[in-house]
């Protein structure tokens, strides 16, 4: 997927686009869920140093589907 993500550094909204692998379709499902996803954007966007560190996920452009998952908990 593709998503337009806001980034609150220091105070200082940015926007941008990047890219999500993720199985939840949704972005507050993402932003809830989906800790790897997370985990990764913080790591790409911010610097070691940033403080006051803040991801919203505000929408999903595209998406396209690589894959299924099987998940067998859910029938």
């Amino acid at each position: 997927m593709t998503a337009r993500v806001t980034i609150i550094k220091n105070k200082n909204p940015q926007s941008r686009d990047v890219w999500i692998v993720s199985t939840y379709d949704d972005p507050l499902d993402i932003m809830k869920n989906d800790t790897k996803t997370m985990f990764r954007l913080q790591q790409e966007l911010f610097t070691p140093r940033a403080k006051n560190k803040a991801i919203v996920i505000d929408s999903i452009t595209s998406k396209v589907q690589v894959g299924t998952t099987s998940r067998p908990h859910e029938t």
